[in-house]
């Protein structure tokens, strides 16, 4: 059986894919969303930093913002975007590297931008913009919030080792995970799993907690596809 830890609507998601292949999941969401309620003034001559699907959710709240220069992380959030009819796209990126690499050319890094993020950000990503001097404004337009607690279902086969591996697509959920291992005294159940994760940001907090390497899985693409056939590959 394998643990899938993303928010309820994305987990659900994964989940149907997952058991169409005849793997059995079990959801145990280790974040949820606040959407914040604030006024923003929108600039045409501003660049919008979108990076999840929750800063997408967000913008389609705030409303009357559909003309925004955007550049975008993510396939997905792209797709979420043009559903929402969100029509100025200017650059779509795989990660933050690669949005960082785009932002660094001659044309670009003149841009003022502004970062739509929740209260839990992408560390590396804003010290790659301050490393390479790049002017930008970070709105916080969403909460994560952290669970605090395992459900027993979740803990009672754990236990019993009926969970083989853990899915992480953030490293807030790896971080909540081991947290809570440690807060119910099982961490001793890591012996038994392996964990595929969506990059090597989310490997290191595995690596951190002296996971051996070589159950911990990395997804080849940033995105769920990638993982999926990695899960199918190795099963």
């Amino acid at each position: 059986m394998i643990l899938i830890t993303r928010p309820k609507s994305e987990a659900e998601e994964l989940q149907k894919q997952l058991e169409k292949k005849n793997i059995h999941c079990l959801i145990e969401p280790l974040t949820h969303h606040k959407f914040i309620d604030r006024k923003i003034k929108f600039n045409e001559k501003n660049i919008y930093i979108c990076a999840s699907q929750r800063c997408v959710e967000s913008l389609v709240r705030l409303k009357n913002n559909n003309n925004i220069n955007l550049v975008v992380i993510g396939k997905k959030v792209e797709k979420l975007l043009r559903l929402n009819s969100f029509k100025n796209i200017l650059y779509v990126a795989l990660d933050s590297k690669q949005l960082i690499k785009w932002m660094k050319k001659n044309d670009n890094y003149l841009s003022c931008y502004i970062y739509l993020s929740g209260n839990i950000i992408n560390n590396e990503f804003i010290n790659d913009l301050k490393k390479f001097q790049i002017s930008y404004k970070r709105k916080i337009i969403y909460q994560t919030i952290l669970k605090k607690s395992f459900h027993r279902n979740t803990i009672k086969n754990l236990k019993q080792n009926k969970i083989s591996s853990i899915v992480f697509f953030s490293k807030t959920s790896a971080y909540v995970f081991f947290k809570l291992l440690k807060k119910y005294k099982i961490f001793f159940v890591v012996k038994n799993l392996s964990f595929f994760v969506l990059s090597s940001r989310i490997a290191k907090v595995c690596k951190s907690h002296k996971i051996k390497h070589d159950v911990i899985k990395i997804s080849p693409k940033p995105n769920q596809s990638s993982i999926i056939s990695l899960i199918l590959d190795l099963k």
